[in-house]
């Protein structure tokens, strides 16, 4: 048996392989544990706001929004349109910079060595960050989104400014890293040397959430988790393992789905959707910001009640879901369930994980770049 410790992958992951030039089994193991949701009981509702965000460094915009959505579902509220809108470019914008990063910081250096593209990365998601403070203030861990809507209320020049940005991000992106059409020569020069038809993963798809354009195709209900070895919990889907994250949420896009008809769920579709989803997402976020009416409310304060409340999303890696418990304003309970839990579950060889079916019968040599290509979290697993 091998022991490796996979880093770069916003914390660190250990692999027992079993095999030797071939990997015939591997056991993943998260061994991180912080505690969050132990640490939120018995304390006020709204802490959950400046605690969640922290839980990740990347999805700060996600944990915070589902988070909320978690209360303004025990609260029985909906906000305004324009916070809604406000919510789905920060987060979205958030998904963008997240998918730059782990293609050029974290993928890339599996097959090429090359600080230029690392580089590049910093170039645009400076600029990401630049929209996202417009509306939310500091990056990462802000806390603009707040059960009843948002805290920013930004004035006209300002949308005029964000939408600029956003147009200024999306040229650039289509010119440096992938065009509407697909084309992206960073993309090709990283399979230059690397096997297209590897890694091939469970082939079942799983979405949740419904922010952006996202569509829901499951059932939150039918989630289910399972102590494993480790400080992390196996996720099921009706007792069965899904794929989540842009490959499952994009198949219907056409050019996602001819890649997947010629190479199924092997790694060369999977990166090729996530990179696709930042041109997608860029596109509606552009068309949103021409729906904003600066005369509604950014904010109004929810009707506080006792109850259970449910918020899921789409977060940068797949399916994000926050459960709470509230009583007298106190959380009672709260649990939270990351997208890395779904892909990076680690259970039986008759019946794997997505990442784990992905490795076996491969190459020793592709293991870092099977593994990453799921764009692993260990720092939100280890909540």
């Amino acid at each position: 048996m091998l022991k490796k410790i996979i880093t770069k992958i916003e914390g660190e992951a250990t692999l027992k392989i079993y095999g030797k030039k071939t990997v015939d089994f591997v056991e993943i193991e998260f061994w991180q544990y912080r505690g969050i949701e132990k640490y939120l009981q018995n304390r006020h509702y709204l802490d959950a706001c400046v605690i969640n965000p922290r839980i990740c460094g990347i999805c700060g915009h996600s944990h915070l929004l589902a988070t909320t959505l978690a209360f303004e579902d025990v609260f029985e509220f909906t906000p305004t349109k324009k916070a809604r809108i406000f919510r789905e470019i920060t987060t979205g914008l958030e998904i963008v910079q997240n998918h730059i990063k782990w293609f050029y910081i974290t993928l890339f250096p599996t097959q090429i060595n090359n600080k230029e593209f690392l580089f590049k990365s910093l170039k645009i998601t400076r600029k990401i960050a630049k929209a996202i403070a417009l509306l939310a203030g500091q990056f990462p861990h802000n806390s603009y989104i707040v059960p009843g809507g948002v805290t920013c209320d930004p004035t006209f020049l300002e949308i005029v400014k964000l939408k600029d940005l956003l147009n200024e991000i999306y040229k650039e992106i289509q010119k440096e890293i992938i065009d509407e059409n697909g084309n992206s020569k960073d993309f090709e020069l990283f399979f230059e040397n690397l096997p297209k038809d590897i890694g091939k993963g469970v082939n079942r798809f799983l979405v949740l959430g419904e922010n952006l354009y996202f569509k829901s195709n499951s059932k939150a209900e039918c989630i289910k988790e399972k102590e494993n070895s480790s400080k992390s919990k196996n996720v099921f889907y009706k007792d069965t393992f899904y794929e989540v994250g842009p490959l499952a949420r994009n198949l219907k896009n056409n050019l996602v789905k001819q890649k997947y008809d010629e190479f199924e769920d092997s790694i060369y579709t999977r990166i090729f959707a996530r990179l696709m989803e930042i041109v997608f997402i860029m596109k509606y976020l552009l068309q949103k910001t021409q729906e904003i009416d600066l005369n509604e409310k950014s904010y109004v304060k929810p009707e506080i009640k006792d109850g259970v409340g449910l918020g899921i999303i789409e977060a940068p890696r797949g399916p994000l879901i926050h459960e709470v418990e509230i009583k007298n304003e106190i959380i009672r309970k709260y649990n939270i369930i990351v997208p890395t839990q779904f892909n990076l579950s680690s259970w039986t060889k008759e019946n794997p994980s997505p990442a784990q079916k992905a490795l076996m019968n491969e190459d020793i040599k592709y293991i870092d770049t099977i593994f990453k290509c799921f764009d692993i979290c260990a720092v939100c697993v280890s909540h």
